[in-house]
């Protein structure tokens, strides 16, 4: 069976942005954040996590997409994935749904002369949820979750492609490790974007 979509999440899959994330988060919680904190973000919903002050929390997440957002313009996608990526367009409809800013990401794909390639870019101005934006997408494109496999980089997002029983492929050159993957019970682990694309085509 040939998979209609293939939807990916951003930062760790198409990008490795752990480190730059991880230093800007540091600067805007004052540098109080060691990088197994920042991991434990993303074992759930990043929006859900408790925070003792929500102003300051506020203030931090607005510090931190401003100056991701300047970082960004600087990104250029890799090669090999940005080919993968061309080549799996062919015959799939590819998207990406992410928890980053869809300005930020938009920008990106500006910049890399890339904008073809994805259907659609849905953020967090669209949804906090990813669930919600699963969702979104199987009613705006008439798909069920037999049709599509997601690509992710974390446990958290993991979670969330079971909530809706979406086949998950986890990457663990990203932001999470392969033992904190394997949590979420994904479809199964890849060590490489060419591994990505070897196992949607095998299934």
């Amino acid at each position: 069976m040939i998979m209609k979509a293939i939807i990916f999440d951003f930062d760790g899959v198409i990008h490795d942005t752990y480190e730059m994330a991880y230093q800007i988060d540091r600067e805007s919680s004052g540098g109080d954040l060691t990088r197994e904190q920042h991991r434990d973000f993303f074992s759930g919903n990043i929006f859900e996590r408790v925070v003792v002050d929500e102003e300051k929390a506020k203030t931090q997440i607005d510090k931190f997409y401003e100056l991701q957002k300047e970082a960004f313009k600087y990104l250029k996608i890799d090669e090999n994935i940005k080919n993968n990526l061309e080549q799996l367009s062919k015959d799939h409809i590819l998207f990406v749904v992410s928890s980053n800013w869809e300005e930020t990401l938009n920008t990106y794909f500006q910049n890399n002369n890339f904008t073809h390639i994805f259907k659609e870019v849905l953020g967090a101005e669209t949804h906090r949820s990813k669930v919600e934006k699963f969702k979104l997408l199987f009613e705006k494109y008439n798909l069920n979750v037999n049709d599509c496999v997601f690509v992710t980089d974390t446990l958290g997002d993991i979670l969330e492609g079971n909530k809706v029983g979406v086949k998950t492929i986890a990457v663990d050159f990203g932001f999470h490790e392969r033992d904190r993957l394997e949590k979420g019970s994904p479809f199964k682990i890849v060590s490489s974007f060419d591994e990505v694309v070897g196992t949607i085509r095998s299934i």
